[in-house]
């Protein structure tokens, strides 16, 4: 049996590395040298602010992912929906400039769970300690479907047991069902943490990105130095992983229209992955 290859992408920057772009151009190269290559975002999530594009596109299906997810998505062919491609989504929210008071919970409106399960089950996690709406109510009620389950929380405590409950379970099944049917997963992470999901072993590369550069990171070594700075009170940040690491090959990304990006980035990567 063909073992899977193995690509994780994590960010140098807390939001707009690069890591969906390299992701995408990854996952497209790799189809196009006849590798069944699909990509991977455990965890995402985006601001109710800054997206309301694609979260009111999502919600009007009564559906809830990101840009980022889509195009992953959409980079890997066929008809996976977003929510295999990212089982894990969050929407976020701002807090009020004003605030005062101690909120122990993270800004987030709701999270959209899935588990992909014999039967596909879906949680919706709405955060009800939010000193502010929004017009939350309207806005969560797209997501109240008879086959989904409404968990209500206000306090970390709450959150905490849920996410002890069902977050890990979903990513697990979701990354099994996807490694069935592919040769190549391409995992993305989040904002600028080093490992989006602990199930994340055996790799092929690490690709690290800024704007304006890749680096390429053994990764053994990578996950080796991992383990050696991880706490178990935070998500590791990826530039003190690999602050103690040599990068095997950096690559310079200049600055590309939309419409050239995807072909220039693959052109770097050849760089990287053929040794040109």
């Amino acid at each position: 049996m063909k073992s899977l290859q193995r690509f994780l992408i994590v960010g140098l920057r807390e939001s707009n590395a690069g890591k969906t772009t390299v992701a995408r151009a990854l996952i497209i190269y790799l189809r196009e040298k006849g590798v069944k290559a699909c990509g991977f975002k455990p965890k995402a999530g985006n601001n109710i602010w800054y997206n309301y594009n694609i979260v009111y596109e999502a919600l009007n299906h009564g559906r809830l992912y990101g840009e980022g997810s889509k195009l992953l998505k959409e980079a890997s062919g066929g008809d996976l929906p977003e929510e295999l491609v990212n089982p894990i989504h969050r929407l976020w929210a701002i807090p009020p400039h004003n605030l005062k008071q101690n909120v122990h919970l993270p800004f987030f409106i709701v999270d959209r769970v899935t588990l992909w399960s014999r039967k596909v089950k879906e949680i919706v996690v709405v955060n009800d300690s939010l000193p502010f709406r929004y017009g939350r109510e309207k806005l969560v009620a797209k997501l109240y479907k008879p086959n989904r389950k409404i968990i209500h929380i206000k306090t970390l405590k709450e959150l905490n047991k849920i996410v002890d409950m069902f977050y890990d379970k979903a990513v697990e099944l979701a990354h099994r069902k996807i490694a069935e049917g592919h040769d190549a997963l391409v995992y993305e992470s989040y904002a600028d943490i080093a490992l989006p999901w602990k199930g994340i072993t055996d790799l092929d590369l690490v690709l690290a990105v800024h704007p304006g550069y890749i680096q390429a990171y053994d990764p053994d070594k990578y996950l080796s130095a991992l383990n050696l700075s991880s706490s178990l009170l935070q998500e590791e940040k990826t530039q003190k992983v690999i602050s103690v690491l040599k990068p095997v090959k950096t690559v310079k990304i200049p600055p590309y229209t939309s419409k050239e990006i995807i072909d220039g980035v693959k052109r770097k990567l050849r760089l990287i992955l053929e040794g040109k």
